[in-house]
């Protein structure tokens, strides 16, 4: 099918939490985040994904902020970030319910076939969820504690067919960013990637909560990859990537894990290391302006990472030993 279809299809998925089950196939594969990670069949993910959220958020708008789509290793993939908006009326995985609105950070990779989805690769951030009820699932962290914004004026909501020369542009840059610079780290030595060859002067990197958003390169250096580093010496983004659409001046991509290493260095957000080889779960979305990355708003499965290493960050959210204090993002 083409991509514009496969794009209407996708939407009704990227914009509720009721989505039309008719465009699930029967033999949907869902991967999600822990501790809901995998689901068959799309009654099962209705039940397992889409239910309790609604039971908690029952008025929450599904917000999107970056939407695109387009053929990659054969399969045509769609791609979309951003929010589910409202107020939570019941809990949700332990997190409790309150007055004020609440946002969650979703990430979602959908690969259609035959007029249908036939996979989901989803990711929530749990603990950015938790922390706007009290809740801090990790350590303080350096990063910008906020629950980021998308590109201004829905101009990454990518509805309509784009310049293939503009798309082909965006996923290069990327690439190269990843391979050439990102992958070439010496050492310790963070300023061996050379990044800024890839990114504006003002450029804006949103990560989950634990490790927050940096704007510029001097904190992307040093609140995003400086700790990373410092935890898993010579870790490397995977390659090639399980999904890695790019149209007009956005792309996404996610691996399935995304970011390959060994955990033999600083504990990681209050995690000891393992001593051994580690995988995260990563999506990135990407905007370009010009010639040049203007922001990358990224997901990782922090909860899923620490359980591989033996720590049961959900806990935090069964024990009950909370503040009930609520945060505006």
């Amino acid at each position: 099918m083409d991509i514009q279809s496969a794009k209407e299809i996708a939407w009704g998925m990227a914009t509720t939490l009721r989505p039309d089950m008719s465009r699930l196939s029967e033999d949907l594969l869902f991967y999600g985040p822990a501790p809901i990670e995998f689901a068959g069949g799309g009654e099962e993910t209705d039940k397992l994904i889409l239910e309790p959220l609604r039971r908690a958020m029952p008025r929450a708008r599904k917000r999107p902020y970056i939407f695109l789509g387009s053929e990659y290793g054969g399969s045509i993939w769609i791609a979309t970030t951003g929010n589910i908006e409202g107020e939570m009326e019941a809990s949700w995985l332990g997190i409790p319910a309150g007055q004020g609105l609440r946002k969650l950070r979703f990430g979602e990779f959908y690969r259609v076939d035959g007029e249908r989805i036939v996979e989901i690769r989803c990711l929530f951030d749990i603990p950015g969820l938790a922390a706007q009820a009290g809740i801090e699932m990790l350590p303080k962290f350096e990063g910008l504690a906020h629950i980021p914004k998308g590109p201004k004026d829905g101009e990454a909501v990518i509805r309509m067919p784009q310049d293939p020369a503009e798309s082909d542009k965006t996923r290069l840059l990327v690439t190269e960013m990843i391979t050439n610079g990102c992958n070439r780290l010496n050492g310790s030595d963070l300023r061996s990637q050379r990044l800024e060859r890839f990114w504006t002067d003002d450029m804006a990197w949103h990560g989950p909560w634990g490790i927050g958003s940096s704007y510029g390169i001097d904190q992307f250096y040093r609140f995003a990859q400086s700790p990373s580093v410092k935890s898993f010496p010579g870790r490397r983004g995977s390659w090639p990537k399980l999904a890695f659409p790019a149209e007009g001046p956005t792309a996404a991509f996610t691996g399935w894990p995304g970011l390959i290493g060994e955990f033999t260095g600083e504990p990681f957000r209050g995690i000891e290391p393992t001593y051994g080889p580690i995988g995260q779960t990563v999506m990135d979305f990407y905007f370009r302006r010009g010639d040049r990355l203007a922001e990358n708003w990224v997901l990782i499965d922090l909860v899923k990472f620490a359980s591989d290493c033996g720590v049961d960050l959900m806990s935090k959210l069964r024990d009950g030993s909370y503040k009930s204090l609520e945060r505006n993002c």
